[in-house]
């Protein structure tokens, strides 16, 4: 049933219309009786309605500023105008405003049920154009994920770039990522997955869709689009909404692979190992230096991004999740790969980035953390030196000795000794 409001400043007029007309046969209901204009345009603040039939002459506020009113705010609902001859000259002025009917007093009910049969007519064929139009923009939101990897496939892979700038940036734009795109900086990270329970080389192409499902979506205002380049090893392509900082863009690429990688190992049992994260200043930039390497190389906006100097005061999170897997080991033999796969990176890469981030490599941060908790255990007399060894991983004495002496300047048992 269509909702229906009546507005008329005689209510006599209003309770005829509600109650002479058979609004149930004719597919609608009468939702609310309103006696002026001004009252109609609250109700429709609150309420969705179907179609309005309003007097074009009240008291305080007109039918003629309720149908401005719809017109201006494109609401979806219909307006009929009740009018007298002498009223003409304003009812003329409502076309303007895209009034569907105009109906004269007195009120001929055959004449209303005739209006509003046709207006049923217009309201089915609406709803059947908004339900066509909702169903193919669900038919393009499920497809787009396909299309934009097949894009990108076909981009880096394919035979699909032509450097054809201006047929690039429609093609972006016609798949959702707006104006310029190909000129604003973008990321790519290379990766590779596997299940604990596959033999090595094994690849299910449904454990490859899920990943593809996990990763090609829009998550805070950038898209991220996967692409599988071979059994095991696929790229995420992030494309940024809108301008981005480098270091901003970056922070946001490292949370996505932490999320998926959370995701696909506790829904999917799939572990992810991220092997390079890269930053470029443009689309064109990336794809270039992909098709001239098997693998991406570095651009300078990325070293620049890396260098531990550019933002000290926002350490990387796949960093700052190594430094805390280190402080709660740092008592054991902890091997640089065992630290790498915790966080899921090739340790190559892991070792690398380290360095870059921290200005130490993972060796010397080691030495440094547990030297540092040393001295510390040597502050406390109820610790012999040996012990304070053992207790910060080193289970050869005099290996301790020499590390502590060589960071320190001082053995063990001088430093306790001025302390």
């Amino acid at each position: 049933m269509y909702r229906l409001i009546i507005v008329d400043d005689e209510e006599e007029i209003r309770d005829g219309l509600s109650e002479l007309v058979d609004w149930t046969t004719l597919g609608f209901v009468v939702a609310a009786k309103l006696q002026d204009g001004a009252d109609a345009i609250r109700y429709l603040q609150e309420h969705e309605v179907d179609v309005i039939l309003t007097d074009i002459k009240m008291a305080f506020s007109s039918g003629l500023d309720l149908a401005k009113y719809v017109h201006e705010r494109s609401l979806a609902a219909k307006v009929v105008i009740l009018s007298g001859f002498q009223e003409f000259a304003l009812a003329r002025e409502a076309i303007s405003y895209n009034v569907s009917h105009y109906l004269l007093k007195p009120t001929d009910l055959d004449e209303v049920a005739q209006v509003f049969r046709a207006i049923r007519g217009e309201l089915d064929e609406d709803g059947q154009k908004r339900e066509l139009i909702l169903r193919q923009n669900q038919h393009v939101k499920t497809l787009r994920p396909l299309l934009m990897e097949q894009f990108f496939f076909n981009l880096l892979l394919g035979s699909g770039w032509n450097r054809d700038i201006q047929e690039l940036e429609a093609r972006l734009k016609q798949l959702g990522l707006g104006d310029q795109a190909c000129s604003r900086r973008c990321c790519m990270m290379s990766a590779e997955w596997f299940m604990k329970e596959q033999e090595p080389g094994q690849s299910r192409l449904e454990d490859r869709q899920s990943i593809s499902m996990t990763i090609t979506k829009e998550r805070e205002e950038v898209h991220y689009t996967c692409v599988h380049v071979s059994a095991r090893q696929f790229l995420i392509i992030g494309n940024p909404l809108l301008a981005m900082s480098a270091d901003t863009l970056q922070k946001k690429a490292e949370q996505l692979f932490l999320h998926i990688q959370h995701s696909l190992g506790s829904l999917l049992g799939v572990s992810i190992r991220l092997e390079q994260l890269q930053l470029y200043s443009s689309m064109m930039e990336m794809i270039d230096q992909y098709h001239r390497s098997a693998a991406p190389l570095e651009s300078k906006d990325n070293k620049e991004l890396l260098a531990p100097e550019e933002s000290p005061e926002a350490e990387r999170m796949i960093i700052r999740k190594a430094k805390q897997f280190i402080a709660e080991h740092f008592e054991m033999e902890l091997a640089l790969v065992d630290v790498a796969r915790h966080v899921g990176l090739n340790p190559v890469y892991f070792s690398r980035l380290f360095k870059q981030e921290t200005g130490q490599t993972y060796s010397d941060y080691c030495i440094d953390m547990r030297i540092k908790k040393a001295m510390d255990y040597l502050q406390d007399p109820k610790y012999k030196v040996y012990e304070i060894g053992f207790l910060v991983g080193y289970k050869n004495i005099k290996y301790f000795h020499k590390l502590f002496k060589r960071q320190t300047g001082l053995t063990p048992s001088e430093y306790r000794d001025k302390l």
